[in-house]
């Protein structure tokens, strides 16, 4: 099958600058625009190339990012950072989704699962351009001594950034009421805006709320810091090279449960108001500020769609901005999102669990982990 072609113009004052580049795996052609701002608008004539295309241009532009990210999202940080990293990655290996995954896809989209797909099939495709001219790799890539991975869709829904984390509250509370007791916990924390039933289910022994139960929990969460023995030998006492990598550290993952204290807003400004005449919404979405940004702005022009603003840079669409009808934002909002649950084990038979008031057998699954410098 003949490649079709995109159009990348960047516009600078008056200034055009346009390559034609052929591509597998678009269906008509694709033209994107990228403004003096470094906005990218890309018109398509389809819906799966609007994806695809937005996906091939935000690896294009963050291809560290979507690796790391990659990485996270399927437990393979310790083959290229150690040991240290075996805990984020049996947490990760852990919690996996591992049910239905079209369905999974269109509970975002009635086409969640088509669209998700075009965008990775993008992100691939920029990929294989890496492959054959190694050349195009951010130097991130040449200190780690790695080479990018293809993506699934799997990637894009990995919870190891999803903004929630209250389960750490629940326990952190649960150990609480243990030791001093509901009453005194209430007096000490702030519960807004009801009276909640602080006390321990009978059946959950306080003393055995070890702090050690969410050890993998957290470490598929916390945030990826880089250390001075991860660059290769070559560029290895490099301050340069040793800044440039520490520039590529994670950022705190926001909880979203209302623990921080900090406050949020959102509000909307009637058109009466401001000098333009149009209403303003204005929105926290609690997303640390960070380089490169959790944020990528994107313009998405096909039939049927036509949006501009910022979402995160591997999900695909548009999840703060405007279309020609209105605007919109999000805020995360604390809530009690996450359970720490607690299954009875059959003592004639510790490979089954209570469910349902009946044993079920314990699905083991048997994998290997690679760690850098070691057997896996």
């Amino acid at each position: 099958m003949k490649p079709l072609v995109f159009l990348l113009a960047v516009l600078v004052a008056s200034v055009v600058k346009a390559d034609d580049i052929a591509i597998q795996g678009l269906q008509e052609r694709v033209e994107i625009l990228t403004d003096r701002w470094g906005v990218a608008h890309i018109y398509a004539s389809n819906e799966h190339d609007l994806f695809f295309a937005q996906g091939y241009n935000a690896a294009k532009d963050r291809l560290f990012q979507f690796e790391m990210w990659r990485r996270q999202a399927t437990g393979t940080m310790a083959a290229i950072l150690g040991r240290r990293e075996l805990k984020r990655d049996i947490g990760t290996r852990l919690h996996l989704f591992r049910r239905n995954l079209s369905q999974e896809l269109n509970h975002y989209h009635p086409r969640g699962e088509a669209i998700v797909n075009a965008f990775v099939d993008g992100i691939n495709a920029y990929i294989r351009e890496t492959e054959a001219e190694p050349a195009m790799l951010p130097v991130e890539f040449d200190l780690l001594g790695i080479k990018p991975g293809r993506w699934t869709a799997a990637v894009v829904i990995s919870r190891h950034q999803g903004l929630l984390s209250n389960v750490t509250t629940e326990l952190r509370l649960g150990r609480a009421v243990a030791l001093v007791g509901a009453k005194t916990v209430k007096e000490l924390e702030w519960f807004r805006p009801g009276d909640p039933v602080m006390q321990l289910d009978p059946a959950i022994d306080g003393a055995l709320l070890a702090i050690e139960i969410l050890d993998l929990y957290r470490a598929f969460r916390r945030p990826v810091q880089f250390k001075a023995e991860d660059i290769v030998a070559e560029y290895r006492g490099d301050d340069k090279s040793m800044a440039l990598l520490a520039g590529a550290d994670e950022a705190a993952i926001a909880v979203g449960d209302g623990s921080d204290g900090t406050g949020s807003n959102n509000w909307v400004v009637s058109g009466r108001f401001t000098q333009s005449g149009y209403p303003y919404v204005v929105n926290d979405p609690h997303r640390s500020v960070a380089l490169p940004s959790l944020r990528y702005f994107v313009h998405l022009h096909a039939p049927g769609w036509n949006v501009i603003g910022g979402g995160e840079p591997v999900l695909p669409g548009v999840s703060i901005g405007h279309n020609e009808f209105g605007g919109w934002g999000l805020t995360v909002f604390g809530q009690d999102n996450e359970d720490l649950y607690v299954y009875d084990t059959n003592p004639a038979d510790p490979g089954q669990y209570r469910y349902l008031d009946r044993w079920e057998e314990m699905q083991v699954i048997r994998d290997g982990i690679a760690i850098k410098d070691e057997s896996p």
